[in-house]
């Protein structure tokens, strides 16, 4: 180690020491530290250096861990079982189809170069603000509205790459944990199943979900002559022969409030001085400050266990007490890691920490 930065390191440990000191009391110290060993413990040896500088693990991190884990689980479990039934005279064969089986989805595999930012792929839509040009300010904000409360929002088009596209980028707007997609079907699939769902032209919806008001429909239909939009650049002649119809039995009126991510967002869109890449990372903070937001009122409400009116005060203090507010929060409560729940819960149920509260 170069002596030079000798000093450096120890009145750096030494006011790391004394501040750990200090917090001894506090009893969400040693929850917060599991948390950040645990993802010590389960980063990868060769990037373990680079992660240490990266800071804490974000929630949509966390979320992204434990589904590769599931994910690896299962493909043990399903591994195991094959073992046991293929032939001994074909290893090589059956090996390779195992691993082209268990090899996990891309859409689970978080990004090397940002664990913050969700993998987007070259597509039809190129950003939020390409959509809300393509879709106009009015319908985008529809869909912006349902897709941020957790309703299901649903495309129905012949080209399965542009729905895959419009998912990619529509789910960079909620945390990891709050996305459930079923990219194509040839039948209907019901909510709790999904909250993004991509049908064929011809699938029926059932009438109750065309007149509910949990669900968006985006109907991908061949433009007429009046209704194209012009060309601005040389790759959206595809998109340019589409005509997208938004409808909901629950229409965003044009003069409501809305939740006060989504004005944010719209606010970072029409801002023409901010790039995209600039609007990406808003939106990354964004998620961070309103998945922050959630943190507390689902400590407040499920794990203290606080009274109505406290927690009409608590959503006051959070500025989130509007009614799109309070549902915002609510569906991404259910987005929250395992992780973060678990040793909350550990927390609660640790006798150091019932002294404490007594």
């Amino acid at each position: 180690m170069n002596t030079a930065f000798t000093p450096f390191l120890h009145q750096r440990n030494g006011n790391a020491a004394r501040s750990l000191t200090s917090l001894t009391n506090d009893e969400n110290l040693w929850a917060c530290l599991h948390t950040s060993f645990a993802w010590l413990l389960k980063a990868c040896g060769s990037r373990l250096t680079e992660k240490l500088l990266e800071g804490a693990p974000t929630e949509d991190t966390l979320v992204q861990m434990e589904k590769l884990a599931d994910l690896k689980e299962e493909s043990e479990g399903w591994d195991g079982s094959e073992e046991e039934e293929k032939p001994s005279s074909q290893p090589d064969v059956v090996e390779g189809q195992e691993l082209s089986k268990s090899s996990p989805e891309p859409s689970l595999m978080p990004d090397c170069n940002s664990w913050n930012v969700a993998h987007r792929r070259l597509s039809v839509f190129r950003s939020l603000r390409h959509m809300r040009q393509v879709l106009g300010a009015s319908a985008f904000r529809m869909l912006a509205w349902h897709v941020l409360m957790g309703n299901q929002v649903i495309w129905k088009a012949r080209d399965m790459d542009l729905v895959q596209s419009a998912f990619d980028v529509l789910r960079t707007m909620l945390p990891v944990g709050c996305v459930r997609i079923i990219p194509y079907s040839d039948q209907y699939e019901e909510a709790y199943r999904c909250n993004f769902l991509g049908l064929s032209p011809h699938v029926l919806i059932p009438p109750h979900i065309l007149s509910s008001e949990f669900a968006v429909l985006v109907e991908v239909r061949a433009a007429t002559r009046s209704s194209l939009y012009p060309t601005l650049f040389d790759d959206e002649q595809s998109l340019n022969k589409y005509e997208f119809v938004v409808t909901s039995g629950s229409p965003v009126a044009a003069d409501r409030v809305g939740p006060t991510i989504l004005n944010k967002i719209e606010a970072a869109l029409t801002n023409q001085n901010l790039s995209v890449d600039v609007v990406d990372q808003c939106l990354v903070c964004l998620k961070e400050e309103w998945m922050n937001k959630v943190k507390v009122l689902f400590k407040f409400t499920k794990v203290d266990s606080r009274p109505k009116e406290d927690t009409q005060k608590l959503l006051s203090i959070l500025g989130a007490a509007e009614e799109d507010n309070v549902k915002l929060l609510k569906f991404w409560m259910t987005g929250l890691s395992k992780t973060y729940k678990s040793h909350l819960m550990s927390t609660v149920r640790s006798p150091t920490s019932s002294e404490s509260r007594n």
